[in-house]
């Protein structure tokens, strides 16, 4: 059976320019999840939209796995930066990710395995792209306040905050699947964002319908809206530029 890299993302955006790039030769539902399989960079993959949060994206690896065996698993997309270093489109590879509940405390910590980083080390990356190592939050809801960013930033010694890597690397480790995360930071500590909990549909997909109708109804957010899709246009050419690296270099994985 060929090698495949099953590469995991949770929004349209963060994979789209992935999925314009491959050559598609199948497509499927897994579950709620859109899943495409081909090839990229002279691999072949199986990329998937999982929707947010860890049950959204739990669910679509579990079932995207009854169908495919994967050598190698990308958990790809956007971080809210939390170390005061961390410019918009700077990418985060966790060393260690630590799972937070509802109430932002502390659930479980997950190791990366060590030899997979010390090779990733070893690739050749865009220069212009600054990488950081360290560790990687996971929370349930979106971190829209730049105070709390700081005060878990703090608290955890973190670089970065997403919405879920804890639960893909525990069921990864279950499975005994080779597993990397690589984020890019999409906002900065310091920057406070739109509250975008209740336009999140049951799929884990923004609702463009819902954030229209606030944007219509709160005209003066419309400049905040306009600078985080700037900033998530970057953080997703960085992402995609350093994912390509990775599955062009994935026989040294």
């Amino acid at each position: 059976m060929d090698r495949q890299i099953l590469i995991l993302g949770a929004l349209r955006e963060e994979i789209n320019q992935i999925r314009r790039r491959m050559t598609v030769k199948g497509q499927f539902k897994a579950g709620h999840a859109d899943v495409w399989s081909g090839n990229w960079e002279g691999a072949n993959i199986v990329l998937a939209r999982t929707g947010m949060g860890k049950n959204c994206a739990l669910s679509a690896f579990d079932e995207i796995l009854k169908t495919v065996r994967p050598s190698l698993v990308l958990s790809i997309g956007y971080a809210g930066g939390l170390g005061f270093k961390l410019k918009i489109g700077d990418l985060v590879i966790p060393d260690s990710i630590i799972e937070l509940s509802s109430n932002n405390s502390y659930v479980n910590k997950h190791a990366v395995s060590q030899q997979q980083l010390v090779l990733l080390e070893k690739l050749d990356f865009p220069k212009n792209i600054l990488i950081h190592r360290g560790t990687l939050i996971t929370v349930n809801q979106v971190i829209c306040d730049s105070v709390v960013k700081k005060e878990l930033g703090s608290l955890y010694n973190a670089l970065a905050v997403d919405m879920e890597t804890s639960a893909l690397i525990a069921h990864a480790t279950q499975k005994k699947i080779p597993f990397i995360s690589i984020r890019s930071i999409s906002d900065t500590v310091d920057q406070s964002l739109v509250d975008v909990s209740s336009f999140i549909s049951n799929d884990g997909e923004v609702s463009k319908i819902k954030a229209g109708w606030y944007i219509a109804t709160h005209p003066n957010m419309v400049k905040k809206f306009i600078s985080f899709r700037d900033q998530s246009q970057k953080a997703t050419f960085n992402l995609t530029e350093f994912t390509g690296v990775v599955v062009r270099s994935f026989d040294c994985i």
